[in-house]
């Protein structure tokens, strides 16, 4: 039953990003997104689901240049279909891994990253 009955869209992104270090940390220059929707071998929710994880990829974060493309694949899998986050989860987490992997690379702790580089008030 399971191999027949669709899924969630697993998702496949490749990104490019920048951060400049500060003495305070490190700001957020640019993230450049391209996101892979497995669609299975209909389209069913494959486009509405893309179009969330479009909405959401920014999460909470401030990107003064931001470029995304999403695009829903078709395979050889059943249909996936869209769950209770509708693709936002997944868009979400993109975020999440390429700000870890920035704190990495810029000497920063991930908390202190998050904290300085979501969107302000006003």
């Amino acid at each position: 039953d399971m191999l027949t009955t669709g899924q969630r869209h697993a998702f496949v992104t490749k990104y490019h990003a920048s951060a400049k270090v500060t003495e305070d940390g490190a700001k957020l220059l640019s993230m450049d997104v391209e996101v892979y929707n497995n669609g299975g071998s209909a389209l069913d929710l494959s486009g509405p689901v893309a179009d969330r994880a479009l909405f959401h990829i920014d999460n909470v974060y401030m990107f003064p240049s931001l470029r995304v493309e999403v695009v829903a694949c078709k395979t050889a899998q059943a249909p996936h279909t869209a769950y209770r986050g509708f693709g936002g989860p997944q868009g979400m987490v993109v975020t999440e891994h390429v700000l870890e992997h920035l704190a990495v690379v810029c000497g920063v702790h991930m908390d202190k990253m998050r904290r300085d580089n979501m969107y302000k008030d006003g």
